[in-house]
């Protein structure tokens, strides 16, 4: 069997199984994002996860994109067991460490790891995030291919290094911090990466970024998609429990 991806919450949570082991990206697996509420970001979810017991089960590696707290969710990573790898940046690597996480910790850079017979390469990702994420391509034992990116994608680097995959997860929502500071594509820029990539199914990520609360979204600028438009061009998936199974 290939590869198979889970769109694992209605935000950005990825869930991606490979001959029985999993790899999960970005847990966040309780309702609220910060237990105590948070001056700075909150969000809530109706479902904590859709993965049932026995997906969670299957996962042996944790991927942390970002520093940031809707990336890097520390009471879901303490759900797995210690002896889960956690595979990430330098920078992440370095709050982890802080915030006595006892976990294995890897560095994912532009050379391949392999995790669950899939060979996963972090790639350079855009302003302004350069140093603090990356974006992931997913190879598996058949050459299917998954490239991911939760916020705004490089086309310069996808352009010069022939990056291709077929099926992205990338931002559709475009949210300017102060207005002018992009966090997400808008989705015609979700389009060009699609185009760039030549990937024949989209799945969303980050989706309503408007629904994030907290002195944060004070100064959160947002503006959804037109899904028909998007449509037209590519399969799409948007919603939580949506999965594609490679053949």
């Amino acid at each position: 069997a290939s590869m198979k991806l889970i769109k694992a919450d209605n935000y950005q949570t990825w869930y991606i199984e490979n001959l029985d082991k999993s790899i999960i990206i970005d847990p966040w697996l309780t309702n609220k994002l910060q237990p105590t509420g948070s001056f700075f970001i909150q969000r809530n979810k109706a479902n904590n996860t859709i993965l049932t017991d026995e997906e969670i089960n299957k996962v042996n590696a944790i991927i942390i994109t970002a520093p940031f707290e809707d990336h890097l969710h520390f009471d879901s990573i303490k759900m797995f067991p210690e002896c889960t790898s956690i595979y990430t940046s330098n920078m992440v690597k370095k709050t982890l460490i802080k915030n006595n996480i006892k976990n294995p910790i890897k560095i994912l850079d532009e050379s391949e790891t392999v995790i669950n017979s899939i060979k996963v390469r972090a790639l350079p990702t855009s302003y302004p995030y350069y140093h603090s994420t990356f974006s992931i391509l997913f190879k598996d034992q058949d050459g299917n291919s998954i490239f991911h990116e939760g916020h705004r994608v490089n086309f310069k680097y996808l352009k010069t290094n022939k990056i291709s995959a077929d099926v992205s997860i990338l931002t559709a929502e475009e949210t300017k911090l102060f207005g002018f500071i992009q966090l997400g594509m808008n989705y015609k820029n979700t389009l060009k990466a699609v185009d760039i990539l030549q990937s024949k199914i989209l799945f969303i990520t980050g989706n309503e970024p408007n629904k994030t609360e907290g002195l944060i979204s004070k100064f959160l600028f947002t503006k959804t998609f037109n899904l028909e438009d998007i449509s037209e061009k590519v399969d799409v998936y948007l919603n939580e429990g949506d999965s594609y199974q490679f053949r």
